[in-house]
């Protein structure tokens, strides 16, 4: 396939353009897709956007960035395929795995994507519900770690920060048979969330309600998915058995209980992402409600605004929606 595409590309701080590149062209185990839609992933939207390393020891953000990142979640379909690949054209798929900064990414009309990096999605699904595949196959793992360690089922279980990931861990534990599952953020509006998607509860952070280890009621098992430090403190010092320490680390944790479990997030996998989608197909896990605004890449300045003053949970870029 010929011709040209757009793309979006930070040029500087707070700068992004949309640039025309070459259609890219697959290479052997590789597809070309085309986007249908794209979300943010508002922790490194907002780091890349405004120039701030996502953690304090990471070297300056490098400008200009590569064309298309660090667009990751993505749905599309494929319009050509290289050698030894098995996937047809055709075929809907999203990613679940980001293939790194250093590759163009998904703000694009069009990207190149190894084929084991994506997976095949149902023709009628909506794309707002499959197309943070790769977040949730990122939660996944973390769940299925806690899963597979202490267990979920039957306990009270604890999710701190209600962002996209929280929201999504909230459905997968109880998904999991989690007796009940509390969500705490500050964001009353993202707390309401969270009880729309099933939790019994959501307060804000060092609510009495949300009772200290070792009381009655008290939580059982729980996920950070916030990354502060006080943040996590004030979970281990509510949670009995284990915490799973999903978000990126702003800072070094303190471990404040010695009988308490940490379980650290795993990595990629594709079982995490099997996983995940087979959650979506069965109705257990529902993503759209987390796609706040639907715009095309010319208005991404304002998409950065609104995650950044949490007026939205995520920005869905539809590259064939016009301004």
């Amino acid at each position: 396939m010929s011709g040209t595409m757009r793309a979006m590309q930070f040029s500087g701080v707070q700068q992004a353009e949309i640039i025309t590149v070459p259609i890219p062209e697959p290479s052997r185990g590789q597809v070309l897709v085309k986007v249908k839609a794209v979300a943010t992933c508002p922790q490194w939207d907002m780091h890349i956007y405004y120039g701030k390393p996502m953690v304090d020891n990471q070297p300056p953000v490098p400008y200009p960035y590569t064309p298309g990142q660090p667009g990751h979640e993505m749905t599309g379909v494929i319009m050509r395929t290289g050698e030894g690949c098995h996937l047809p054209v055709g075929q809907t798929v999203s990613a679940w795995r980001d293939q790194g900064h250093h590759r163009y990414g998904c703000y694009a009309e069009y990207v190149i994507m190894d084929e084991e990096n994506v997976l095949p999605v149902p023709v009628d699904m909506p794309y707002a519900k499959v197309v943070s595949l790769e977040l949730a196959m990122c939660v996944a793992a973390s769940i299925l770690r806690l899963k597979n360690t202490v267990g979920i089922a039957g306990k009270k279980c604890g999710v701190n920060g209600l962002g996209p990931a929280g929201l999504i861990a909230v459905q997968m534990m109880l998904a999991e048979g989690a007796a009940e599952v509390v969500g705490i953020d500050p964001n009353g509006e993202r707390r309401e969330m969270a009880v729309l998607l099933g939790a019994s509860a959501a307060f804000e952070p060092d609510d009495e309600r949300v009772f200290l280890r070792g009381e009655p009621g008290s939580i059982q098992v729980s996920i950070d998915c916030a990354g502060f430090p006080q943040a996590v403190a004030s979970l281990m010092d509510r949670t009995d058995e284990a915490i799973v320490l999903f978000a990126v680390k702003k800072a070094d944790y303190i471990l404040r209980h010695y009988t308490l479990t940490v379980i650290g997030y795993p990595g990629h996998s594709r079982e995490a992402a099997e996983y995940a989608m087979r959650l979506i197909e069965d109705h257990k896990l529902d993503m759209s409600p987390l796609i706040s605004r639907e715009l095309p890449f010319e208005r991404y300045e304002e998409a950065v605004g609104l995650l950044r003053s949490q007026a939205a949970i995520k920005i869905c870029f539809l590259p064939e929606l016009e301004e």
